[in-house]
């Protein structure tokens, strides 16, 4: 077995134990889960620091900067630094100014993308249900019911949600109702969807588990779960009781 390999194995072994360690929380909230997660917390911030350094402060301002000679950039500096002022209470109005800037550009954005995302919904929204005569009889009657499908969806939805008539009308509350149901259908789909996706990172963590972990770790993790268990049930919750006895 040359070193490679025994470092592959040696990173199964420590990613199996961290795998059991937060799966731990599905039987009982801990200090192990709590100190693999703060573990995982940490982590994630170092590699989201050093990232945001190596793509875009590096990349985009400190090689054009000092590598090209674009000494503009420096500027940037000083536009940054505002941000730092919200921990000055004499000063936190500068750093109100940038975050106002920043807010109306994000609102901007935000609206542009929505005006670009929904608007055209709404116009694709008209849709016909007469087949069309340029097509084959059975595709344009598949059109057709398709369309027909999505003009009662959308009118039944709408109805749920329009509350300028009263919905103790007979046709109103009837209409509302469909759209109830049609929500629910929806709502169902994308829950059941969000299992799958849910389930799939499990299985994977299962699979890890199964074929990448070493044999001959199982037994010191089942040995090392029982000898945690047992200190943890025998001393730790023991010593909690007494003081909440006490």
């Amino acid at each position: 077995m040359n070193s490679s390999e025994v470092f592959v194995q040696i990173g199964a072994i420590v990613g199996a134990v961290c795998t059991l360690a937060i799966f731990s929380v599905l039987f009982k909230e801990n200090p192990y889960y709590r100190l693999f997660e703060h573990i995982f917390i940490g982590l994630a911030a170092g590699y989201g620091v050093f990232v945001t350094w190596r793509d875009v402060l590096y990349r985009l301002w400190w090689e054009p900067m000092i590598n090209k000679g674009q000494w503009w950039w420096a500027l940037a500096v000083a536009g940054g630094g505002m941000f730092y002022f919200i921990y000055s209470k004499k000063h936190q109005w500068i750093s109100k100014l940038l975050f106002g800037a920043l807010f109306g550009l994000g609102a901007g954005t935000f609206f542009q993308g929505f005006a670009n995302t929904y608007f055209p919904m709404i116009s694709a929204s008209f849709k016909s249900v007469v087949p069309p005569m340029d097509v084959p009889l059975t595709e344009a009657l598949v059109a057709a019911a398709n369309d027909l499908v999505f003009v009662i969806v959308l009118i039944t939805v709408m109805a749920y949600f329009f509350f300028s008539i009263d919905h103790k009308a007979k046709a109103m509350r009837g209409t509302a109702s469909l759209g109830r149901w049609f929500l629910m259908f929806a709502f169902g789909a994308m829950f059941g969807s969000t299992v799958m996706a849910r389930m799939s990172l499990f299985i994977g963590r299962v699979d890890f588990l199964v074929s990448d972990v070493p044999r001959l770790f199982w037994p010191f993790a089942v040995g090392a779960s029982i000898l945690i268990g047992f200190v943890y049930f025998f001393f730790i919750e023991k010593r909690r009781k007494l003081r909440q006895d006490a």
